[in-house]
């Protein structure tokens, strides 16, 4: 049967009941557009749903050095090396388009000495503490490229054709 509630439904002290149980879990859960899920005994978390855009998880610390993390976590007994522990994949739905493409609106940051890669090659690049970036193979650069510095930002020139056209001495 359906019940029907007319205003809430609560429990009979703060954390003094679940919905389910480990054996008894329920199936579906409807929330209207913008709906708000709260976390927390001063619900500091929420997962609010923004109608016809996704979900926007907040922490409303207004303290110093109070950031929110979202951590992906496995608890497997025996990770190898190399192995997949979390992941956060994009992916195209049902229609003709492709596969999410991931886009930073600010700055991305990974720890010192960290590296950056591709599934055959995944230290293809590091990046030191100081900022030296130290590729694992090949660079390649389009044709008619260049290569340079703040002050001269074409100080070297590679043609089409192979051909390295410095703009002043070589030393």
């Amino acid at each position: 049967d359906t019940f029907t509630a007319e205003t809430s439904i609560v429990p009979d002290a703060s954390d003094g009941a679940t919905l389910g149980s480990a054996s008894l879990e329920w199936s579906d859960l409807y929330l209207a557009d913008g709906g708000i899920i709260y976390f927390g005994d001063d619900q500091d978390i929420t997962l609010t749903h923004v109608a016809d855009v996704g979900l926007t998880l907040t922490h409303v610390a207004t303290a110093d050095n109070k950031p929110i993390v979202f951590q992906l976590k496995s608890e497997e007994d025996a990770i190898v090396a190399d192995e997949v522990i979390a992941s956060i994949e994009f992916a195209a739905g049902d229609s003709d388009g492709t596969d999410g493409l991931l886009t930073i609106a600010d700055d991305f940051m990974i720890k010192d000495g960290g590296t950056i890669g591709v599934a055959s090659a995944n230290d293809a690049m590091t990046i030191s503490s100081a900022g030296i970036v130290t590729f694992k193979d090949d660079i390649l650069i389009k044709d008619g490229g260049t290569i340079g510095s703040a002050s001269s930002t074409g100080a070297i020139t590679v043609a089409s054709t192979g051909i390295v056209t410095f703009v002043d001495d070589i030393l």
